[in-house]
């Protein structure tokens, strides 16, 4: 503690130390006025809310504003770069004694929470002695609910920048994906009950006017609960304070727990073997690969770019859009209870996650798969005559190919998984049955998904600039030739999805008629597929 106040004495001098030259007071007078004026400043500005709340704002926003202003204050703790922190506390110096460097980046990090506690006491303090006198149980359990997110911001916040490269990378992949579990879960339990309304209201009148009447009436009603809720909000807190606690409780306990492994430095440390799946992928191609210098080149630098892979290699198996479908797949295959229907949706499930696992997978390795090191060789490439284009394409082709059934294969499987799982596994016949449809499909998808990169290098090779560009993607007309090449992609996706929902509210196609339409859209998308395909020998 006395370390603690030693170091706030020290950087309140510093801080007051421009305005000393011009104080007529001595140093101790000074800084005394000067946090003073603080604590009045801030104490009035808390006053003044709590006693005019009633005429300017609701309960609730008082809430909102006091629970702001309390905790806003340290939020910035928690964003001061690591840098700055050890040229403020030394830690070049402090290093040097016997104990361990992570040992002492812990104390001090400890050492500038509690020294930003009490240079920032004048800004939350008031706040918060206010939201417990107008609110007080209720407002004491929201500042500790606050206090203790703060901290546990603190602590993740240095853990990810001190500990390893990949903590944000890893917890902002955990967040994008169980962001698009809940948004395809929400999205989906909005529609089902008012698809089962429809449903049934096309059972009772048909396609009729009692149909719009009765359906109207519904959604005058739903839009009546939704005014009232939203105009009680905040009016009735639903909140248990014992709950809210023990989360504060839970989330100090956590940031304790992390403490520990926080780390002076991070680990630049690569991996030192490259994972199974990826091992017989090269296997199998260093065969293959002998009759094709580019596609030795791109497994060259596959091999030290997946030992420097700056996404978490999950990432690959589980793309964003598996967790899109499988939280819509919550709430609409309990209700589902027609297998032809049930074949309709995997068929288009399992082609958004194929696509989506793909394009990961180009994300994951732009050297390779968006032609960025074929982009550094642009001279070398124009001293060719002819350019080895179709070499190249076909070695691109191999290798997404290969590289990308593991992952395509696990993320497929996991929705399978699903499936039986919600539906039965007398069902899983049906999933079955879509994915062997969709087997061959793989191939085409491999060549839509490098379509555009290729064509757009092709014509950077071709136009004989000079600009200096690192991908095809900085290409002007980029944007462009991508919409045209996947325009019939996205019309079919559009029109399947909303005649699909048409169907489905108003009981157009009804048993067996949803497999016929489950054959229409597979021949759809094999034409479009091989449509996107057809485009390795025109350069």
């Amino acid at each position: 503690m006395r370390l603690v106040w030693l170091w706030y004495l020290q950087k309140q001098r510093s801080s007051i130390a421009p305005l000393q030259r011009k104080s007529p007071f001595s140093p101790r007078t000074t800084l005394l006025l000067l946090e003073a004026t603080k604590w009045l400043i801030s104490s009035a500005l808390v006053a003044v809310i709590c006693f005019r709340s009633t005429m300017m704002f609701r309960p609730v926003v008082t809430m909102l504003i006091l629970f702001f202003l309390s905790v806003g204050p340290l939020i910035g703790v928690s964003l001061e770069s690591k840098e700055a922190l050890e040229r403020r506390y030394h830690f070049d110096y402090l290093r040097l004694s016997s104990v361990r460097d992570d040992h002492v980046w812990r104390r001090l990090l400890g050492l500038h929470y509690a020294v930003s506690l009490l240079r920032l006491s004048p800004l939350f303090l008031p706040p918060s002695v206010g939201l417990i006198a107008k609110f007080g149980v209720r407002g004491a359990v929201w500042i500790w609910l606050g206090q203790a997110m703060v901290l546990l911001l603190y602590v993740i916040s240095h853990m990810m920048r001190g500990s390893t490269t990949r903590a944000a990378r890893v917890c902002s992949a955990l967040f994008f994906r169980m962001a698009s579990l809940a948004i395809g879960y929400a999205v989906l339990a909005a529609i089902m009950p008012l698809l089962q309304l429809s449903r049934q209201a096309v059972r009772m009148y048909g396609l009729s006017l009692s149909y719009l009447a009765h359906m109207d009436d519904y959604v005058a009603h739903w839009q009546q609960q939704f005014y009232q809720r939203m105009a009680h909000l905040g009016e009735g807190w639903s909140f248990s304070s014992t709950a809210l606690s023990l989360v504060g409780a839970g989330f100090v306990l956590l940031a304790l727990l992390c403490f520990p492994f926080l780390r002076a430095s991070h680990s630049s440390k690569a991996m030192d073997k490259l994972y199974s799946w990826q091992l017989r992928a090269i296997e199998v191609l260093a065969v293959r690969g002998t009759n094709n210098a580019i596609l030795y080149k791109d497994l060259c630098l596959f091999m030290r770019k997946a030992k420097e892979l700056a996404k978490p290699p999950w990432t690959l198996f589980l793309p964003g859009e598996l967790f899109l479908v499988a939280g819509a797949n919550l709430p609409l295959l309990a209700a589902v209870h027609n297998g032809a229907i049930l074949l309709f949706l995997f068929l288009f499930e399992v082609y958004l996650v194929m696509t989506g696992t793909l394009r990961a997978m180009t994300d994951a390795f732009p050297d390779i798969f968006q032609f960025e090191s074929e982009m550094e060789r642009l001279l070398v490439f124009r001293l060719l005559s002819p350019p080895p284009l179709g070499s190249l394409i076909e070695a691109k082709w191999t290798l997404l190919e290969r590289l990308g059934s593991y992952p395509c294969l696990i993320a497929c499987g996991w929705l399978f998984i699903e499936y039986i799982g919600l539906s039965g596994v007398q069902r899983g016949v049906w999933a079955v049955i879509g994915a062997i449809l969709m087997l061959p499909a793989y191939p085409f998808v491999v060549k839509r998904i490098l379509r555009t990169d290729y064509e757009v290098f092709c014509l950077v090779l071709a136009s004989g600039e000079q600009a200096a560009l690192t991908s095809p993607r900085d290409y002007a007309g980029y944007m462009l030739i991508a919409a045209g090449n996947h325009s019939f992609h996205r019309l079919l996706i559009y029109i399947t999805t909303f005649s699909s929902l048409v169907s489905a509210f108003f009981m157009l196609l009804k048993g067996w008629s949803w497999a016929w339409y489950s054959g229409l859209f597979v021949v759809m998308l094999y034409l479009v597929l091989w449509h996107s395909s057809r485009y390795a020998r025109r350069m």
